[in-house]
């Protein structure tokens, strides 16, 4: 699990932006916290506060460690920070892996121009390398056993190279914190389409998925559960199936007569399917077409996930109430702070209170 991110100089965050998932001591909806973080965040703020960044930055590390599908170039611009002298942006995750506390640092200059890592587990620093100068470079033998480093230039990250080119066992500390990345998901979907980015690099079409995967009754319940009851079939084009509507006087394709709702409930299920296999998922613009009810039908799913931490922003109030989270879960972030109910404000928050009308109340603007 992911305890605590920080980043700084990156994109519109000038200064440390620290977003703590250590969860408070609260009696219920106990399944949204697992061994003491936060599982299942969700994140709110004004227009332009920065929820989308927040998930750009949280997934930088994907695209250095991981052979994954990256940010597309559009969120990639203006990398760092435009209000700030700094040359390089500064990246820490803190991880819990059962017993041990790993942390992982490290600068950019862009996207594919690593300047320095650092790993250091359970206070003791293991790797701190530095690309571009000559102070000393310490890589711990407990890392690399007998590996001979020759590594020419600073696109290819030091941790993925010795992770590479050095058998590990399946409860290393490295291989741990490998898998999570590999198993970290973004994804959005707007007007303009969806995107992704994490988790796996190239991925077959939504319908073709559903179809190989025999979910075409799943989807049928599925969207019937949330108002849209359409009788689906498969037609085969040039050798691709697509996902069909049956009508009385024929097949429409189903994308063709969707609504922007319909395919962001669409998107959702054909990711669900990847679910188990995740470790970290971040959802952007979650419900920026749903209707209220199946925003929160979709959030009653995520949660079902116990292993699966995940992050999602919304301007939903309404999921704001304590039926299917909890304040420490319920985040606002705002600029360079991003802190989570019960530490924006000095009012004692319990069970019985109306999160959302607390906040639409101001309350918690500290």
């Amino acid at each position: 699990m992911l305890k605590q991110f920080e980043c700084e100089n990156f994109k519109g965050f000038s200064e440390p932006l620290i977003m703590d998932f250590s969860a408070s001591r609260y009696d219920f909806n106990k399944s949204l916290i697992h061994h003491d973080i936060v599982s299942k965040a969700l994140v709110y703020g004004k227009n332009g506060s920065g929820k989308s960044n927040l998930g750009i930055a949280l997934f930088d590390i994907v695209s250095h460690l991981s052979d994954a599908k990256r940010m597309d170039n559009v969120y990639l611009q203006n990398y760092l920070c435009l209000n700030s002298k700094k040359t390089t942006a500064r990246f820490k995750y803190t991880f819990c892996f059962q017993e041990n506390e790993v942390v992982y640092e490290y600068h950019k200059a862009n996207p594919d121009f690593l300047v320095s890592e650092k790993l250091t587990v359970n206070g003791k620093t293991l790797l701190n390398y530095h690309y571009l100068n000559a102070v000393p470079k310490l890589i711990d033998a407990s890392l690399t056993g007998n590996l001979q480093i020759h590594l020419t230039g600073n696109r290819l990250s030091i941790l993925k190279y010795i992770y590479r080119n050095t058998p590990q066992s399946s409860e290393s500390i490295l291989n741990k914190l490998m898998n999570f990345v590999n198993g970290m998901l973004w994804f959005r979907s707007l007007s303009e389409g969806n995107n992704y980015a994490g988790f796996t690099n190239g991925v077959a079409s939504l319908d073709e998925t559903i179809y190989s995967t025999n979910q075409k009754e799943e989807l049928q319940k599925f969207l019937k559960e949330n108002g849209v009851d359409f009788d689906l079939d498969f037609s085969l084009f040039n050798n691709i199936h697509a996902l069909m509507v049956k009508f009385p006087k024929g097949k429409i394709p189903f994308l063709s007569i969707s609504s922007t709702g319909t395919s962001s409930l669409y998107l959702f299920f054909y990711w669900r399917y990847f679910f188990p296999q995740l470790s970290f998922l971040f959802i952007d613009e979650f419900d920026a077409f749903l209707h209220y009810e199946s925003a929160e039908y979709l959030i009653k799913i995520i949660n079902q996930y116990e292993n699966l931490q995940s992050v999602v922003t919304t301007h939903n109030t309404y999921l704001m109430n304590n039926k299917i989270t909890r304040p420490d879960c319920c985040y606002i972030i705002n600029g360079n702070q991003i802190k989570n109910l019960p530490a924006c404000t000095d009012k004692e928050i319990r069970e019985a209170h109306n999160l959302e009308k607390l906040y639409i109340n101001g309350v918690f603007n500290d």
